[in-house]
């Protein structure tokens, strides 16, 4: 029995969306509590993708923090959310996390090395949108520099353009 590998995974996504068979799915985490400007990277993600007025599949994963999903929750499904293109999940503390980034096109999250790691393991490109000083620095360097599997971008706007951008042109 063979196990594909990752680059096989990553290739079969990209031929699908490359091929319009499959809509693009976003997967965005802020760690088991939700944290690190989440609200915000999630809203200007969600913005982007609603401009970019082509179908799309947007998974918030807010951990613990009960708080944030239900503000999300409220304002993503809203009435000005209607009749957008975009199917968007808020979800609370998920304990099928791998699941959900096997699903993925692409990953925004913060820089802790068990969530990099799963992501390397599975082709994931991923969007660190932050990352402890010290301690999670290497693990930017790792994505950005050493693999290449991933961008840095602190600022909100600048991942959903990345997002944007990506889903856009897959094969760059």
């Amino acid at each position: 029995c063979s196990i594909p590998s990752a680059a096989s995974q990553r290739k079969k996504r990209l031929d699908e969306l490359i091929q319009g068979r499959r809509h693009p799915r976003v997967l965005i985490v802020g760690g088991g509590d939700g944290f690190g400007g989440l609200r915000q990277i999630v809203l200007a993600t969600a913005e982007a993708l609603k401009k970019r007025d082509k179908p799309a599949n947007l998974v918030v994963v807010c951990g613990r923090n009960a708080d944030l999903r239900n503000q999300l929750d409220i304002l993503l499904h809203s009435e000005a959310w209607k009749n957008t293109k975009i199917t968007i999940n808020i979800l609370g503390f998920v304990t099928d996390m791998h699941a959900h980034m096997a699903r993925a096109d692409i990953l925004l999250t913060k820089a802790g090395p068990g969530t990099i790691a799963e992501a390397a393991a599975l082709g994931l490109p991923v969007i660190l949108t932050n990352y402890l000083p010290g301690q999670e620095r290497g693990n930017v360097k790792f994505v950005t520099s050493d693999f290449r599997f991933g961008q840095l971008a602190k600022r909100p706007r600048s991942a959903a353009r990345l997002v944007v951008d990506w889903f856009d042109h897959p094969q760059s």
